[in-house]
């Protein structure tokens, strides 16, 4: 009776000896960094071989996240382990990684693309901890993605405001220029009559034919005047300032508080440039929009003014080629 006991220990024994070594690696290994996690799932069978599949999750600098999955195999022999992958993972390079195993840490070594060597320690957890940790880059990146777009937003305001200062003093010094472009035009209006009544008292009809052509000359410089006056209203300061007068009217005007943006995820170097910004484009709107109604005034007074002085040029054109 002892006996058969003594053997029934001894194989009890040898059995749970053969399940420890069989289970020694095999389990779930989790590694995490502030820009990675990644979880380890390896099955060792008797002979020391390994299958199983790492998870990776990466937050990147501009605060996105990749994550996926891939399988793994390789070998486990005296505390010394191979893991070879079947696909080319982005964050090492080639696949094949060296490592070692003590106790619940698995150190495997990691050579990345620029051939710099590191460790990263995997130590036995649960699915939970990567979940946790995979939550937590997410977390970090939707910060980075919300800072990103504030200081990207300030940046835009601060170059609107600028546009918006350099189209004022642009349209302004044009804009007192207009009474000279005015009285340009009447120049040439007092020219071309001078020259019909002149035509009118030459009886030479050579001399005539060439007043006629004068007359001619002067309404294409009174259409040149009208190309330059498009040229610098309607396309430079026009097209321009109506762009910018739909961005400013565009926006809300909401530049939150700092308790909201916090909430977002803002950092205080996001606060403070994105409120400076903000500020600074409610003003510039309260500033622009009068000027721009304005200017805009004063281009439509001026357009009426060419128009009639078309009018009165091609009328005197009219006049000189039946006269001659």
């Amino acid at each position: 009776m002892k006996g058969n006991l003594h053997s029934l220990v001894l194989v009890w024994i040898f059995l749970v000896g053969t399940a420890c070594n069989a289970s020694r690696i095999s389990g779930i290994y989790v590694a995490h960094a502030p820009t990675f996690a990644e979880m380890l799932q390896l099955t060792e069978t008797d002979n020391g071989q390994l299958r199983g599949v790492l998870s990776h999750v990466e937050l990147k600098p501009d605060g996105n996240v990749s994550s996926g999955q891939t399988a793994v195999n390789g070998t486990a022999d005296a505390g010394q382990l191979i893991l070879k992958f079947p696909t080319i993972l982005s964050f090492i390079s080639g696949q094949t990684l060296a490592g070692t195993i003590s106790g619940s840490t698995i150190h495997l070594q990691i050579v990345d693309s620029n051939a710099n060597v590191s460790s990263e320690e995997f130590v036995r957890g649960t699915p939970a901890q990567f979940k946790e940790y995979a939550y937590e880059m997410r977390s970090k990146g939707q910060r980075i993605a919300y800072n990103t777009k504030l200081l990207n937003l300030a940046q835009q305001y601060r170059e609107t405001v600028a546009n918006a200062e350099s189209w004022i003093a642009n349209a302004e010094a044009h804009a007192e220029k207009i009474p000279t472009a005015k009285a340009d035009y009447a120049k040439i209006e007092s020219q071309m009559q001078s020259l019909v009544e002149q035509e009118r008292q030459t009886f030479d009809s050579v001399t005539r034919s060439q007043i006629a052509v004068a007359v001619t000359h002067a309404d294409l410089a009174g259409e040149q005047g009208d190309i330059q006056v498009q040229q610098v209203w309607d396309i430079g300061i026009g097209d321009t300032g109506s762009t910018l007068e739909r961005t400013l009217a565009g926006w809300d005007g909401n530049c939150g508080t700092d308790q909201e943006l916090r909430k977002q995820g803002a950092d205080d170097r996001a606060i403070e440039a994105w409120d400076r910004a903000c500020r600074a484009v409610v003003a510039e709107r309260a500033k622009f929009e009068p000027v721009y109604r304005r200017l805009s005034a004063q281009r439509a007074d001026l357009k009426a003014y060419q128009v009639s002085a078309q009018v009165h040029r091609k009328a005197l054109v009219n006049q000189a080629n039946r006269i001659q």
